[in-house]
């Protein structure tokens, strides 16, 4: 007689953690500084690369499935223009003058398949994982972001050589995509000069390109994704930091130092303004407290998120922690300046993971979050 065995339950798989893996892109890029400098710089992936594409690609077909209201974010391009979107989207007013639209396959299809590219803007928009892995680049860089999708299936190329204004790290997720990106950061040439980069990336592999450098990207013949984070550093700061370089030359009478990169700051003291200054900003994440500002709950799987799109500027009393943030200035007790520093890191986080690196009581520590929620420094979802 045969013994019934006992059926294996399959493992969940582990919960996309969007911060870690900008950490780790940023990290593998050699991003000594932040954003990363010094020209043109290539990841491999490692181990684990496989699951993160396939979480993010979750975000990229359910955003195929659900265009909405922000069909206008959906373009076509072949042969460098761009498809009257008519063709290959259906539109139309229902009740409640809401926009319902659906992409039209057949159309779609085969006109991906001859080479041309189906174009996502502002994919976070779309996704929340998507929108996540944004908000960690964001938190880090210390700049503005966004996140475009392209799907190709051909082997030419919708784009010719060009440039973009602003840096930009592609990820790519699914098949392969051949890269040319030219060697002279800042060139912003219609060709490519001699020794410039030239590969083919699988999925997994990070490449960094920064702003004004000639590239030219092409499919393989095969299917495949890949999501373009463009970020613009430090946000209008820049030009803060730029003008007070030009009044210290004018005053002083020396002249700034030329750099390839002129608009980061490069001593403590400037990064310690940059910090200050990016705290004073109002810009939000996305994302409503509504049932813990209103209830004061805080559940297990509830989402704990720093609210700012920048990171707070903390500074520390006898007694009292100062937090700048989102142009608010928040007084706390001391005691909360450990558990303050974990929600400042900037990545969403349960209770459970706060209260196991906390050094508060958990009565302490729930009111600490539903006061965060209720003053819309703390995002507390679900």
């Amino acid at each position: 007689m045969t013994t019934p065995t006992t059926p294996t339950v399959p493992t969940a798989p582990a919960p996309f953690d969007a911060f870690a893996h900008a950490q780790a892109l940023l990290t593998g890029l050699g991003a000594d500084e932040l954003p990363p400098a010094g020209g043109v710089r290539l990841h491999e992936p490692a181990e684990g690369a496989d699951a993160v594409c396939e979480a993010l690609l979750a975000g990229v077909w359910s955003a195929l499935a659900r265009p909405g209201a922000l069909a206008t974010n959906f373009r076509l391009v072949e042969s460098g223009r761009q498809v009257d979107r008519s063709r290959w989207m259906r539109s139309r007013v229902g009740d409640g003058e809401i926009l319902h639209t659906a992409l039209v396959p057949g159309y779609l299809h085969s006109a991906v398949e001859r080479g041309a590219t189906l174009v996502i803007s502002h994919l976070e928009a779309l996704d929340e994982r998507i929108m996540l892995l944004c908000e960690a680049f964001e938190y880090q860089l210390r700049a503005r972001a966004w996140v475009n999708c392209y799907i190709t299936a051909g082997a030419n190329s919708a784009f010719d050589v060009h440039s973009d204004d602003h840096d930009a790290l592609i990820l790519q997720l699914l098949g392969t995509k051949h890269w040319e990106v030219d060697s002279r950061v800042g060139a912003r040439a219609r060709g490519l000069a001699p020794g410039s980069l030239d590969r083919v990336l699988t999925p997994g592999m990070c490449l960094s390109v920064p702003r004004d450098t000639a590239h030219r990207v092409s499919g393989t013949g095969e299917l495949t994704v890949h999501l373009t984070v463009g970020y613009e550093p430090f946000a209008d700061v820049r030009e803060e930091i730029s003008a007070a370089r030009a009044l210290v030359a004018t005053t002083t009478g020396t002249t700034p130092t030329p750099r390839a990169h002129s608009d980061r700051p490069d001593r403590p003291d400037q990064l310690d303004y940059l910090a200050g200054r990016l705290a004073l900003r109002p810009d939000r994440r996305p994302g409503a407290s509504l049932r813990s500002a209103l209830t004061g709950e805080i559940g297990a799987t509830t989402r704990i998120r720093w609210a700012s799109r920048f990171p707070p500027y903390v500074t520390t009393g006898d007694e009292h922690l100062t937090v700048t943030t989102m142009g608010r200035r928040i007084r706390l007790d001391r005691r909360l300046e450990r558990t303050v520093a974990l929600l400042a890191r900037g990545g969403a986080l349960t209770l459970d993971q706060l209260a196991a690196d906390s050094d508060l009581p958990d009565a302490e520590l729930r009111a600490l979050l539903a006061f965060g929620a209720r003053h819309d420094f703390l995002i507390c979802e679900g």
